[in-house]
C-alpha cells in the first residue's frame, strides 16, 4: 500500500503506526537500533528534525522502502509550498514587483540587559548522555 505523505506533521503518526503493524514497542524499536527507548520516543515524537539517516534505518526496521513521486514541475512546486516547508519566509508581491515574492527575514527584539552582566543567560544543558546512532 502507498502512504503520501504532504506534510512532515504526519510524519509521527505513520511511523508509530507502521511500528505497531509489526508488533514492536519503542523499546524494542530503540533495542534494535542501539538506543534507550527513550531515544526512540524523542525520535517518533518529532521525526523532522532527525537526519534522513537515521528516518531511513527506522524505515528500514518496519519494511518500509521510501519512493519519490514526481508531483509537479520543479519551479511550480517551490512556488506551492508553504513557508514552513521551504524553509523560508514568504511576503506578500510588492506593487513595484507583482510577480517576485522576496523572502522575508525574522529578526527577534534584542534582551534587555538585566543586572550587572551584560552576557546573554547560557542554555542549561541536561546531563543525560546524547546517544549516537
Amino acid at each position: 500500500m502507498k502512504y503520501s505523505i504532504k506534510t512532515l506533521s504526519q510524519l509521527p503518526l505513520i511511523l508509530k503506526g507502521f511500528r505497531k503493524e509489526n508488533g514492536l514497542t519503542q523499546a524494542a524499536m530503540g533495542e534494535r537500533l542501539g538506543i534507550t527507548q527513550q531515544s526512540y520516543a524523542a525520535f517518533e515524537a518529532n521525526p523532522a528534525v532527525a537526519t534522513f539517516e537515521r528516518l531511513y534505518k527506522v524505515l528500514r526496521l518496519v519494511g518500509v522502502e521510501i519512493s519519490l513521486d514526481r508531483v509537479s514541475s520543479p519551479t511550480n512546486r517551490e512556488a506551492t509550498l508553504p513557508a514552513s516547508e521551504t524553509g523560508k519566509a514568504r511576503a506578500a508581491p510588492t506593487a513595484s514587483s507583482p510577480k517576485k515574492a522576496t523572502a522575508a527575514i525574522a529578526t527577534l527584539p534584542k534582551r534587555p540587559k538585566t543586572g550587572s552582566s551584560a552576557q546573554a543567560p547560557r542554555r542549561v544543558v541536561s546531563a543525560a548522555k546524547k546517544e549516537k546512532w
